[in-house]
């Protein structure tokens, strides 16, 4: 059966011997994620984002939005505008009509309890 402690020639390390290993390795590891971070921060270069705005106007092209001009772009704001206001209004009537109900009910409770007294008293 095979030593535990020969395991990847460990046995024949010393102390001073594994202790610089993993210094140099946790060097190199922070070396390398310092390097990524860096490289993460520093945000897309030129090519990337003109890949990425490539990409979504694919997208979005497949999704029958077109922004290839200035002209696309302006009339899809104002298609969203108007989406915009349609939900205004129907919120807005469906508020209306909401109070409308409770208005009623209302006037129907002081109906019924006007008739009830008028009932009572005669």
């Amino acid at each position: 059966m095979a030593d535990p402690l020969n395991t990847l020639g460990r046995a024949a390390m010393t102390q001073i011997k594994r202790i610089e290993l993993l210094e140099n390795d946790r060097e190199a590891q922070s070396r390398v994620l310092s390097e990524l971070i860096g490289k993460v921060g520093a945000g897309f270069n030129d090519q990337q984002l003109a890949q990425l705005r490539g990409a979504m106007r694919e997208e979005l092209a497949d999704a029958g939005l077109r922004l290839d001009s200035a002209d696309h772009q302006d009339d899809a704001r104002r298609d969203f505008m108007f989406l915009r206001s349609l939900r205004k209004g129907v919120n807005g009537t469906a508020a209306k009509i909401g109070w409308l109900v409770i208005a009623a009910v209302c006037g129907a409770v002081i109906w019924l309890v006007n008739s009830g007294l008028n009932v009572w008293k005669a």
